[in-house]
């Protein structure tokens, strides 16, 4: 063997276990998972159950929303999730080491902001636990404005959130990729709005729209930029579902959600029971990293 074709096999070989490394011990993003079904019915029980196996026991690898009714509902909380003994689904979920927010919506920054913080209070309010010592890891803000001027609706809602807790991982979802300035206000900028949240999904779709079409957020690597997060329904085979995971890590994702849950109708929930798939895509993730350091 030549030293030049030793030499080769050696880049070779190092780099193979290099990228191997990387597949198998550093997983490239965290599931944040919708969980937007009742822990008591239909496909409640098994999704909950499911989840909480899995915060016990790769807690690296998952983060849950849960919105009892569009929002942290009534005060005490729905007695499915924490029931009157104090014990229930989410007290359990709670209890393990993987993040849990509360689901917000904000209606494109049209909401009054006085009813957000109310909902970001409640999830904070010892009365809303039962008096349990219980509260979220941070808020899921959902209906996210694209447009630049309203950068300080948000900022003052995330500056809210952690007057309860300074560390509260805020997370917002305008769903699109796009920014817009419409009033061509100067105040606030690109890399403003990239920075208002620790994770941005950036995209909120079909599986079909997904995949095609992508334009990288213009905030993306300015300074303080959120983590990419994407979540994507209606995948609804499994080759499907591996294309669209494929797309998220080769654009960078950190955050993700891929289901074959559909949406056909706009009163359907997608996130009202856990992907067919689940096993095989947390399975699935280290062999498609390798393969996307291969490419």
């Amino acid at each position: 063997m030549t030293g030049h074709v030793r030499a080769v096999l050696l880049s070779f070989l190092s780099f193979f276990l290099s990228a191997s490394a990387v597949a198998q011990n550093s997983p490239p993003l965290r599931w944040l998972v919708p969980a937007y079904e009742n822990p008591c019915c239909f496909a409640g029980p098994a999704m909950w159950s499911t989840l909480i196996a899995m915060a016990q026991t790769r807690p690296d690898e998952l983060a849950v929303i849960f919105n009892p009714d569009s929002g942290p509902g009534a005060s005490p909380i729905d007695p499915n999730y924490v029931g009157t003994n104090g014990q229930g689904p989410l007290r359990t979920l709670l209890q393990a080491q993987a993040p849990v927010v509360g689901y917000v919506y904000t209606s494109d920054a049209t909401r009054d902001p006085a009813l957000v913080r109310a909902d970001i209070a409640r999830y904070y309010n010892s009365a809303y636990w039962r008096g349990l010592a219980l509260r979220p890891d941070g808020v899921f803000f959902d209906n996210v404005s694209p447009d630049l001027a309203n950068v300080g609706y948000y900022r003052n809602l995330v500056a809210y959130l952690r007057t309860f807790d300074a560390n509260a991982l805020a997370i917002g979802n305008p769903g699109i990729t796009g920014m817009t300035n419409p009033t061509n206000q100067t105040t606030y900028t690109v890399a403003d709005y990239g920075a208002l949240f620790d994770v941005v999904v950036a995209r909120e779709d079909y599986d079909t729209q997904f995949n095609h079409g992508y334009v990288a957020p213009a905030w993306l690597g300015a300074p303080n930029a959120a983590a990419l997060g994407f979540i994507v329904h209606s995948a609804t085979t499994p080759m499907r579902i591996r294309v669209a995971m494929s797309r998220a890590f080769a654009r960078g994702a950190r955050w993700l959600y891929v289901t074959d849950d559909v949406l056909a109708h706009a009163q359907d929930n997608p996130y009202d029971v856990l992907s067919t798939y689940w096993t095989t895509q947390i399975a699935l993730v280290g062999d498609l990293l390798f393969t996307d350091h291969l490419d």
